[in-house]
């Protein structure tokens, strides 16, 4: 058996002459199956006398099963025709579609074995993994383009010849290029030259003839409606070279400035003398390359300032970990009383569930865990479209969740099939429950930063009351990770400091809340970012200019002085400075107390610090109050700077580096964020036998994050850092 596909432009007539092909090969006595790769299902109807076909893809859909019997029909001298199909015009994914039907026929038993020859007509250019297959998966063991001399067919031609080079190992599958002549100056030079500029040979010309439409209107093949022709001669010429098995070739397609330079000098060359434009060469010099995510925030009294703040869009930043339908889904899940769909296969819903579930294993609020419903999309959504599904899911959710506002969440497979969801959410949407539409689109649609600002956006448009006067003495926290453990415990340490200050927390947005609590967020006039990163800023200037607020960026209250000026800056504000000195006061009394207790323990020690790149001002300060001498700092910039702004970082971390460091400071021990970086380094603080011990990269909020730390610190230094066992080896 030999596997033949023909490619080409659309409509460049790749279904006339691979019937036509194939009829002249019956001719020979060949057992032949034809395979129409195109939703148009036309591929067979010169076979076939007409459109007669049950496509493969129609059965399914109607059925929910494929039968041989029904989908592969007898036509033309015993050549045997199946057509794929596919979607309607305008949704579901085409090339999927022909994965698809090739899975579903192997897996009704089809042996492609019993044939002579078996012809896949292939839609279109290569435009997708899915068109691609017959070349890509081995069904396809020569591959022939069908073009003319026009331009758009040649860049087609080397487009299938890029792809035939991508997916060809040791042996070539470029059968060759069939010539379908359309009439232009020099044609036939022109696709000589191009055949052997990309190192193949001309099969044949097809010439314009009016016996092809004619047998076109008769649903005949040539070689049934005029076989005594010099035309069916060209087809019967074509056979013989396919069966004489001529060595198919590895194609060396052009570039694109090859491309247009041959257009040029075989198309063009007569009309025009000027040479085509050179792309646009951009030149880039080191500083350019690097990207500035870390934005300076001016701020006067803690307030951003939207005419100072650049903010780094979606677009401009880095992509960082997780897709946007996480970071949508972790913002919608966070409000009580609505509901996710996730239009998406099971698998994206269910590691969606399974992650938020584990992040709020922590609370006491089992109403706060994940509610999610999914769409359970399936190969037949992307290939004919998943309206039908996704309305049949929501009028289910409407039913079930009737007090609910409900939110569509997509995945990247829906971001492909196009999908109208927005007339879907206008049909079904009522006064009395809405549907919102978050078109994440998976990675498509960005990063998880990028879907959580989404989602923020769109509630906030859609759900805060701009009527409300805003209350005194009352805030909103912005900016509360919806994915992070500690969440909660800093919520409350934040809760405890508004709290002695006389001051109530409004709305937390978004986390743990509610729509009502969304609608009246305009009671508070201040907002108080509890996180930092150019996202957050992006957020708090988004409702600063949309809904009048002013947001408040501080120093994170990690560590008792930076908690301290937390409290100080928020007093200040609020006008409560009085009442924060005598809470600092109290508080810093216990604090003083516990310090004297472990200040035997530390004072004289000398240690250094390898920091990730975050913040260590808690930790630096806790252990100068403890009379810790700090000999270095050195911060490696190994986190995105959405999570965190990094200071001045050392990027020479070697061995060799970290010796020398140890040599001239001789610390007694050495706290680290990082996991040791190498082998290296671990025998080098085996060496020297000095204790290397990790603190927490994200630490509590409050007063006593130093203060915690320091007490596990020090049951952990009284271990012997080094064991005999370690010597064994």
């Amino acid at each position: 058996m030999k596997g033949i596909a023909f490619y080409g432009k659309g409509g460049i007539g790749k279904s006339t002459t691979i019937s036509n092909v194939i009829a002249a090969l019956s001719m020979k006595n060949k057992k032949i199956l034809q395979i129409g790769c195109d939703p148009k299902h036309d591929s067979t109807r010169l076979l076939l006398g007409g459109f007669t076909q049950i496509t493969v893809l129609e059965q399914l859909t109607t059925k929910g099963v494929v039968s041989l019997d029904t989908v592969m029909l007898t036509g033309y001298n015993q050549v045997k025709c199946i057509e794929s199909g596919g979607p309607e015009p305008g949704v579901g994914c085409a090339g999927r579609g022909i994965i698809q039907t090739l899975q579903l026929l192997k897996d009704q038993g089809l042996d492609m074995k019993q044939f002579d020859y078996v012809f896949f007509d292939v839609l279109g250019d290569v435009v997708c993994g899915g068109f691609a297959v017959p070349m890509r998966e081995g069904y396809a063991d020569e591959v022939y383009i069908v073009s003319s001399g026009e331009i758009a067919s040649l860049y087609a031609a080397n487009n299938i010849a890029k792809g035939l080079q991508r997916f060809t190992s040791t042996h070539g599958k470029l059968g060759g290029i069939i010539g379908n002549l359309r009439g232009i100056n020099n044609e036939r030079k022109i696709l000589e030259a191009f055949a052997k500029k990309i190192g193949t040979e001309i099969v044949a010309f097809i010439p314009r003839s009016d016996l092809l439409p004619q047998a076109e209107l008769a649903s005949k093949t040539i070689m049934e409606f005029a076989p005594n022709t010099d035309l069916a001669n060209v087809y019967l010429a074509i056979a013989d070279y396919i069966e004489h098995q001529f060595v198919p070739v590895i194609p060396t397609p052009l570039s694109e400035t090859e491309l247009e330079e041959f257009l040029y000098e075989f198309c063009y060359g007569a009309q025009i003398k000027e040479k085509p434009l050179q792309p646009l060469q951009v030149s880039v010099n080191n500083n350019q390359k690097q990207l500035v995510s870390q934005n300076t925030v001016n701020c006067k009294n803690g307030v951003i300032n939207s005419n100072n703040l650049k903010v780094s869009s979606s677009k401009e930043r880095v992509p960082l970990y997780g897709c946007s339908l996480t970071g949508a889904y972790s913002v919608v899940n966070q409000i009580s009383d609505a509901t996710a769909l996730m239009d998406s296969p099971q698998g994206c819903a269910y590691i969606n569930y399974c992650t938020h579930q584990n992040a709020l294993s922590n609370s006491l609020d089992v109403s706060s865990f994940p509610n999610l419903l999914c769409t359970n999309m399936q190969a037949s959504d992307v290939i004919f479209g998943g309206t039908k599904n996704i309305e049949e899911t929501l009028i289910y959710m409407k039913k079930r969740f009737p007090a609910q506002p409900i939110f569509l969440i997509t995945s990247c497979p829906a971001g492909l099939i196009g999908d109208d969801i927005a007339s879907l959410i206008s049909k079904l949407s009522t006064k009395d429950q809405k549907l919102f539409h978050l078109p994440s689109d998976g990675v498509m649609g960005g990063d998880f930063y990028s879907g959580m600002l989404a989602a923020c956006k769109l509630i906030a448009n859609e759900f805060i009351d701009k009527t409300i006067t805003p209350t005194n003495d009352i805030i909103n926290l912005i900016g509360e990770q919806s994915l992070a453990t500690t969440a909660d415990s800093n919520f409350q340490t934040i809760k405890q400091i508004l709290t002695a200050l006389s001051i109530k927390i409004n709305c937390r947005f978004i986390r743990q809340t509610s729509i009502e609590e969304i609608k009246n967020f305009r009671k508070a006039k201040v907002n108080l970012l509890v996180t930092n990163g150019p996202t957050v800023n992006e957020l708090a200037v988004f409702l600063d200019e949309h809904f009048g607020t002013e947001t408040l960026q501080l120093p994170l209250p990690i560590g008792f002085n930076q908690t301290v000026e937390f409290i100080r800056a928020i007093a200040h504000r609020f006008d409560k400075v009085d009442l924060a000195e005598k809470f600092i006061a109290t508080v810093q009394i216990a604090y003083k107390k516990e310090l004297e207790q472990l200040k035997p323990c530390f004072a004289g020690k000398k240690v250094l610090i390898n920091s990730n790149g975050a913040n260590v001002d808690w930790l630096q300060y806790t252990l100068m109050d403890l009379d810790v001498e700090v000999k270095q700092i050195s911060a490696f910039n190994i986190f995105h700077p959405e999570e965190r702004a990094l200071p001045k970082s050392e990027t020479n971390y070697t061995a060799d580096y970290l010796e020398e460091v140890v040599r001239l400071s001789c610390p007694d021990f050495i706290l680290s964020a990082l996991p040791l970086i190498a082998a290296e380094s671990v025998r080098t603080l085996t060496a020297t036998r000095i204790p290397c011990i990790a603190f927490p990269v994200l630490p509590p909020y409050g007063f006593n994050s130093g203060l915690a730390y320091v007490k596990e610190l020090y049951f952990k230094l009284q271990i012997p850092f080094i064991e005999g066992w370690r010597y064994d080896e």
